[in-house]
């Protein structure tokens, strides 16, 4: 075989492996699992059990409220008010999930990543009653995957240059110009 193949061949095959491989945030720490839910808030489990794209990581939020760094081979658990809630993710485009929470309920949004033209893609695929997703799919990842939250001191390092990026997408959302997917109440598990 000629060098500059075999150069080549052993080229993509090093970035085939960086990008699936899983890189943790820095602004992240591996905390444990949360209990089930009170009467008074519902606990959202975004999770990412896919490793492709495993570089690309992205920022979960609740409307204007930061909720944490979703990377691959881990989970974010968000405990909330009961009510309406915006859950939006950003990469090369922002992800909309529109949800209505019960508190005492859990729910469940998986974290998807596509090819992008400049960067990666972020999809937010929330986990519904009629999706086909069995419990025990949701109980699988949830062994596999590392559940990890926010370190505490890197919270505003990390919100305050985003903060108009993220007004201007929920302004999008409020002025209907996005398409966004839905979690109803009953979506619970």
């Amino acid at each position: 075989m000629d060098k500059k193949v075999i150069s080549l061949t052993a080229l993509l095959f090093t970035a085939v492996i960086i990008l699936l491989s899983g890189c943790a945030s820095s602004l992240m720490m591996k905390v444990p699992p949360m209990d089930a839910p009170d009467t008074r808030h519902a606990v959202v489990t975004f999770m990412r059990p896919s490793f492709f794209g495993g570089a690309i990581q992205f920022g979960i939020w609740d409307s204007e409220n930061f909720v944490g760094i979703l990377s691959a081979g881990s989970y974010v658990q968000y405990l909330a008010e009961p009510g309406e809630h915006l859950f939006l993710a950003r990469a090369e485009n922002w992800s909309y999930v529109k949800a209505d929470l019960q508190g005492g309920k859990k729910y469940f949004i998986l974290g998807k990543v596509f090819p992008g033209v400049w960067k990666a893609r972020v999809a937010f695929d929330p986990i519904t009653k009629d999706d086909g997703t069995t419990q025990a799919q949701i109980d699988e990842w949830i062994a596999e995957l590392k559940p990890t939250a926010v370190i505490p001191e890197k919270f505003d390092n990390y919100v305050k240059p985003r903060t108009s990026h993220v007004k201007k997408a929920v302004g999008d959302f409020k002025s209907g110009n996005v398409k966004y997917e839905v979690l109803e109440a009953d979506d619970n598990r």
